[in-house]
């Protein structure tokens, strides 16, 4: 796919006076040059499980992204789970801003913290359409600005839903995946299988099909908002037929443990079914972690051909051709690392870092193409940019920066609210990270360096596992001070 150039493009939206008249020979609006905004979104999606990054991973349309564009590769999430990541992201804010912590969380209609992405574009004068994912939380949600809405799992009033459309289809595959357990992790979940099934009866692929049907109906002249958030590579592990075979098993490399003998993890010890997973994989034999391994970049690279067969349909539709492209996920993956630890809810870097691209015709003359970005980047970033490469005001002060513009940010800050009674605080920086446990406090403002019960850092340079805690050496006494005075900081200011 290519995009215009970009004289071309402002030759094509460039309309003299005598073309730009209606029959009365009155002077017809002015057409609106807006760039169209495409944001794109999977979950559970591992900052290094991308070809650039990682060759074993086979994904030629996120490759392609990062040719065309910019990646951003010291990018973290504010929360290292569902739906308090999710929430952070669509609102522009940290967690101790949207009251939004845990998976158990969320916020009702009438209680928003402030106005959800695709609000601002649908007040704005967008066109705005939402496919997949957005995952608000515990209360039923509407629309939140979406005009056009498919889920194909958690309802909003006013949207629609697969069961509302194919229940059958939906029912094919929860059957499936029963074996796998709630929220399809548990082991079975995460070893996998070649499903069974064909692409139309997966969640994500009846998703992909419902944009692809929008994109060749659509008509509207307004710029558009297009928001499309898969579920996959989430475990579980089940990806279509024709995905594992583009992959060598002996080729796969997978988790190496560190040589302890029991976690060790301050922050997060305890959580996310650590008994469970330890049990399983410690007597796992090779071929399984391979297996494991495999289908977990098997999900990528169906997520990456569907993003290529809507980005292919969308820039024939004309979309493209003035349009700013974000592609990101809501968290990591472990993967087994850091001692058999799977999924999430920690602050490692599996687990916190996440991908994230810019691209299109619109990106700004400017920038270079094809370039890495090394600045720390949190997904509350990621509204204020889109925001500026509309034109739109944010209607209160938002804590992120505009990633387009010039560097503003130290470093990453992430939260992690998941013990009872505690809340892990993280500032990191490309060469090192500090993770700080303290006797929660329901205001942000109010904790102090008293409350610091535990704390952990890491040289990323030299340690890149984060298997050696260094906290208690002297020799990082200062840096750790200045990492902690971070934290601090970051808390008052929410």
């Amino acid at each position: 796919m290519r995009y215009l150039p970009l004289l071309l493009l402002l030759l094509l939206c460039t309309c003299d006076r005598a073309q730009n008249t209606d029959n009365t020979g009155q002077d017809a609006p002015a057409p609106d040059t807006r760039p169209n905004v495409i944001f794109i979104m999977d979950d559970q999606h591992r900052w290094d499980a991308i070809g650039k990054v990682n060759p074993q991973v086979i994904t030629p349309t996120l490759d392609g992204m990062i040719d065309d564009g910019i990646s951003f590769n010291q990018a973290v999430c504010q929360a290292p789970m569902c739906v308090p990541s999710r929430n952070s992201i669509m609102f522009g804010m940290y967690p101790s801003q949207t009251g939004v912590f845990r998976n158990s969380g969320g916020v009702k209609d009438d209680a928003m913290p402030g106005k959800p992405m695709p609000q601002y574009f649908k007040d704005a004068g967008y066109e705005t359409a939402g496919f997949g994912k957005t995952h608000w939380g515990k209360h039923r949600t509407n629309t939140r600005g979406f005009e056009t809405r498919f889920t194909s799992e958690i309802p909003e009033t006013g949207g629609i839903t697969m069961a509302q459309v194919d229940s059958a289809a939906k029912a094919r595959y929860d059957a499936e995946i029963k074996p796998m357990g709630p929220g399809e992790e548990n082991n079975i979940g995460y070893l996998g299988f070649t499903s069974q099934l064909p692409e139309g009866d997966h969640r994500d692929g009846w998703i992909n099909e419902q944009a692809i049907r929008y994109i060749r109906q659509r008509e509207d002249e307004r710029p558009l908002f297009f928001y499309l958030s898969y579920m996959k590579p989430h475990a579980g592990h089940n990806p279509p037929a024709g995905y594992e075979e583009k992959y060598d098993l002996d080729e796969i490399t997978y988790a190496v443990q560190p040589p302890w003998v029991a976690d060790y993890s301050p922050h997060s010890s305890g959580v996310n079914r650590r008994e469970m997973y330890e049990g399983f994989w410690k007597n796992a034999g090779s071929e399984e972690w391979k297996l494991m391994t495999m289908r977990y970049y098997a999900n990528i690279t169906w997520i990456d051909d569907m993003l290529g067969r809507t980005l292919r349909e969308l820039g024939e539709k004309g979309i493209l051709n003035n349009a700013i492209i974000v592609y990101t996920a809501d968290h990591g993956e472990m993967l087994g690392e850091h001692y058999y630890r799977f999924n999430k809810y920690c602050l490692y870097e599996a687990s916190v870092r996440v991908p994230l691209i810019i691209t299109g015709s619109a990106l700004p003359e400017n920038l270079k193409r094809g370039s890495t970005d090394n600045r720390p980047v949190d997904l509350v970033d990621v509204l204020p940019t889109l925001l500026a490469a509309a034109g739109v005001e944010p209607s209160t002060e938002l804590p992120g920066f505009n990633l387009l513009d010039a560097p503003k940010r130290e470093g990453n800050f992430s939260a992690l609210h998941e013990r009872p009674g505690e809340a892990a605080f993280m500032w990191r920086t490309a060469t090192n990270k500090l993770i700080l446990v303290f006797n929660r406090k329901a205001d942000p403002h109010e904790y102090t360096t008293s409350d610091i019960i535990a704390g952990e850092f890491y040289d990323l340079e030299a340690d890149p596992l984060e298997w050696n805690d260094l906290y208690e050496e002297t020799a990082i006494s200062e840096l750790r001070a200045q990492f902690q005075k971070k934290i601090m900081e970051k808390l008052a200011a929410m």
